[in-house]
């Protein structure tokens, strides 16, 4: 029966691998992953492309590239192009939960059924699922900023939400979660100083939503603002900055990259953190889960990275030139 491992197990059980393999691969250990990303043009995707790549490399993988373009026709196509090409493993990285069971069915139908991992959302019933502990991250986002707020305001008046509803529950949770955070110092906190928008997940989509929000909110002065991912809150920042609303927001993301490092590192008083992902150390453990699932060996249901809330007090800790 598979079990829920954190990343941190599997990384150091991988490294572990390559130090004893490294450069010595046979032609029996060799197969072919198959990749295909959500979106080359999210910072986030391209820390991890780039680890896998150099993962697979160091591993003398063949390993296939495509790129879903965040479009969910393009991962139907590209799981074609995965299965004539004859990949041994996928790694299925998009977010649209509706069309999984399809992308399921496809790799089923290929001898693939027990050779899939889906990054950040379920791809069930085919899939081994590698990615954030969705409601934890945003617990903690929701915590920090809540403690931001009650130490320079001493309450809130309501918590904003750019969600991501085509991700399906899972990643719903993550928003969810600021909820909960800002419980924990808030007990009393009600549902209905919480107003969900969907931000889509994207930089100008999440501009826009919030410019269209921010007449709403004219009358409160102590705001906390969340978000699914850093693209999303960084856009809703900028409608802000354009209103200038600044001094009445506290803003936390999720992901660490670089737009919301950026932000962080200019020692924002609005932005004030993002919960790290560090997805430029995936590559290592998703060459070594590929391993497990083309052998046959015995897996995890899910496999929990560990995440990190990243402020101004620490990010130099793990981004030293910022």
């Amino acid at each position: 029966m598979r079990r829920h491992k954190p990343l941190a197990v599997l990384a150091a059980l991988s490294l572990l691998a390559v130090a004893c393999n490294r450069g010595s691969a046979s032609e029996s250990d060799s197969f072919t992953i198959g990749y295909a990303g959500l979106s080359s043009e999210f910072p986030f995707v391209a820390d991890v492309n780039r680890g896998l790549e150099s993962a697979a490399k160091q591993a003398g993988l063949e390993l296939i590239v495509l790129d879903n373009k965040y479009d969910p026709q393009a991962a139907l196509s590209n799981a074609d192009t995965l299965v004539l090409r004859k990949a041994d493993v996928v790694i299925e990285f998009q977010t649209d939960a509706q069309i999984a069971p399809a992308l399921c069915e496809k790799f089923k139908a290929a001898g693939l059924g027990e050779k899939v991992i889906a990054i950040d959302i379920p791809h069930e019933p085919c899939a081994v699922f590698f990615g954030a502990n969705n409601r934890r991250a945003g617990e903690i986002a929701g915590e920090e900023l809540a403690k931001a707020a009650k130490a320079k305001w001493g309450s809130v008046d309501k918590l904003v939400l750019l969600e991501l509803p085509q991700s399906g529950e899972l990643v719903r949770s993550r928003t969810d979660g600021y909820v909960d955070g800002v419980r924990k110092v808030f007990p009393d906190f009600p549902d209905s100083k919480v107003v969900k928008v969907d931000g889509k997940g994207a930089l100008e989509p999440s501009l826009t939503a919030m410019r269209n929000l921010l007449p709403t909110l004219a009358g409160d002065q102590h705001l906390l603002l969340g978000a699914v991912n850093d693209p999303s809150a960084v856009g809703a920042f900028r409608a802000i900055q354009s209103a200038g609303r600044q001094d009445a927001f506290l803003i936390g993301g999720q992901n660490a990259t670089i737009e919301a490092r950026q932000e962080i590192c200019n020692n924002s008083k609005t932005f004030i953190g993002t919960v790290g992902y560090f997805p430029e150390k995936y590559g290592q453990a998703l060459v070594d889960l590929a391993r497990k699932l083309h052998t046959g060996e015995s897996t995890d249901d899910s496999v929990y990275i560990e995440h990190q809330w990243v402020s101004s007090a620490n990010i130099r800790e793990y981004y030293p030139t910022c």
